[in-house]
């Protein structure tokens, strides 16, 4: 009795070794897919005037320079943003416009739609070019 025990024991360690050291054959392990590319930062995407310029208006501000001063740097860095990033560069102005539904947008046919300046055609809306280039920037009235 004791010679089959030992036996079946041998085998069942010599039929774990084996199963151990046989490999599948399907090949490498196939790569992982890349992650998508995360999109450029959009300093537009949330408010018409990331940097809030209009806060530094006299009175609130004692230098009357202040403002244009940030106006510029706003607008230099939102066209740098947009180069970077491969998109069309935004205007050095922001116009006020109506905001997008109003009954005075539906009347002229522009309106202001998160920052940008649209323009109503028969299929839909287009983007509004500035006269200094780049897309329109705005603020709602």
């Amino acid at each position: 009795m004791d010679v089959r025990l030992l036996g079946l024991t041998a085998g069942l360690l010599m039929s774990s070794v084996a199963a151990a050291q046989i490999h599948t054959a399907t090949g490498p392990a196939p790569r992982p897919q890349p992650a998508a590319k995360k999109a450029a930062h959009n300093s537009m995407a949330s408010t018409t005037t990331p940097f809030n310029c209009q806060h530094y208006r006299w009175p609130s501000h004692p230098h009357p320079g202040v403002k244009p001063y940030c106006d510029r740097i706003e607008a230099r860095t939102l066209q740098d943003e947009a180069r970077r990033a491969g998109r069309p560069g935004p205007s050095d102005d922001v116009i006020s416009l109506p905001a997008l539904g109003s009954e005075e947008a539906t009347r002229s046919g522009r309106a202001c739609v998160g920052g940008q300046a649209m323009r109503k055609l028969p299929d839909g809306w287009e983007q509004i070019s500035s006269p200094s280039g780049g897309w329109q920037r705005c603020r709602t009235r």
